[in-house]
């Protein structure tokens, strides 16, 4: 089996330094052995918190040359912090792709005892034997065994814990076509993320050059209608998307220009929005609520 390896960095490609984690090129080939790799691209080097629109561009044509010489599967080692984010991207940016793209991170370096890095590079490697295609992530949270994240379902970490869980499961990998023909070559379009929080101030937001706002729920789904209604109101003109999770509200009870999404993370979310804006896409709800890989879990 042909396996070609990007290799980005993150926690899993470092070394601990002084009490910093620093990325090594001993440990990316630390990491080529492991999965026994077949060619190693490693010139695109980034702790993911660190990662900007423009990385993920280098990010997918860094793998678009890996995939050039048809392996039988490519994988990106990737930092935690933004890895749901990049899985997102790449998932929409390799939709039609032959070949299985995973991504595969760890919690600590490999050269600490602790680290899942080797069980999640070994699974990867099992995987790929029986993966025809797809964009996936591999993940083992602490006390469990390495699980399989659809790319554009799985949900970014807590801030206090090493867990990683995806919406609706791991499901089967899917190309409607709705991203064929796109450019992914992402501009800087503006797009702003809003948590909630007790007392929040939409006043706080200057919506100067923005195209879009994505909106997050609280755990429930709900959030302060009404603040968030006189926020719109402001703003006729700019798109927000209500990221609600189950919660089942009405378009009636918001702004004409509240689009509510449920069954979509918000970094897939994110992502598809800058995906449609970079390709002047004209019905953006509709856009984002149309199935590209199966990100949109459809409860009936």
């Amino acid at each position: 089996m042909r396996i070609n390896l990007v290799a980005t960095g993150g926690t899993i490609g470092s070394r601990l330094v002084n009490g910093e984690y620093v990325i090594s090129d001993a440990a990316t080939a630390q990491i080529a052995s492991v999965i026994g790799a077949n060619k190693v691209f490693g010139e695109f080097k980034i702790h993911s918190a660190g990662v900007e629109v423009a990385d993920l561009n280098t990010l997918r044509r860094t793998i678009e040359r890996a995939l050039d010489d048809k392996p039988d599967g490519v994988i990106v080692t990737h930092g935690t912090d933004t890895l749901a984010f990049s899985a997102a991207y790449l998932a929409y940016a390799f939709c039609s792709a032959k070949t299985p793209i995973l991504l595969c991170a760890a919690d600590n370096p490999l050269t600490d005892d602790e680290s899942n890095g080797y069980d999640v590079l070994n699974a990867a490697k099992s995987f790929l034997a029986r993966c025809k295609r797809g964009v996936y992530v591999l993940y083992k949270n602490p006390g469990e065994v390495v699980r399989i994240h659809h790319g554009a379902r799985i949900i970014p970490a807590h801030l206090h814990e090493d867990f990683y869980f995806s919406l609706g499961g791991s499901n089967a990998f899917a190309d409607t076509g709705l991203m064929r023909g796109m450019n992914f070559e992402l501009e800087n379009k503006k797009v702003l993320c809003i948590v909630p929080y007790v007392g929040m101030d939409y006043s706080a937001y200057d919506m100067k050059g923005y195209s879009a706002v994505v909106q997050v729920a609280y755990h429930s789904g709900k959030i302060n209608v009404a603040a968030f209604n006189k926020f719109a109101a402001q703003y006729p003109h700019i798109p927000m998307f209500l990221s609600a999770g189950k919660k089942k509200y009405s378009a009636q009870e918001f702004e004409p220009n509240v689009i509510i999404c449920s069954g979509i993370t918000q970094s897939a979310l994110y992502i598809k929005l800058l995906v449609g804006l970079t390709n002047n896409v004209k019905d953006l709800p509709a856009f984002v609520m149309k199935n590209a890989c199966g990100e949109v879990k459809n409860d009936g």
